[in-house]
């Protein structure tokens, strides 16, 4: 964690956003976000019938 400096603190969260971020660009975000975005969606939805299923 960086010291309480303002400058360290915004270096520190942009690091950790780069690296959530991981290889892809603004242009590519649609192409992994928008899939991941439904597969959570469904996944809430399903939730109540997840165990009924085993």
């Amino acid at each position: 964690m960086p010291n309480n400096n303002p400058q360290d603190l915004v270096g520190f969260i942009w690091s950790i956003a780069d690296k959530l971020r991981g290889p892809y660009r603004p242009p590519q975000y649609r192409h992994v976000m928008l899939p991941m975005i439904v597969w959570r969606r469904l996944d809430c939805v399903l939730e109540p019938t997840k165990f009924a299923l085993n």
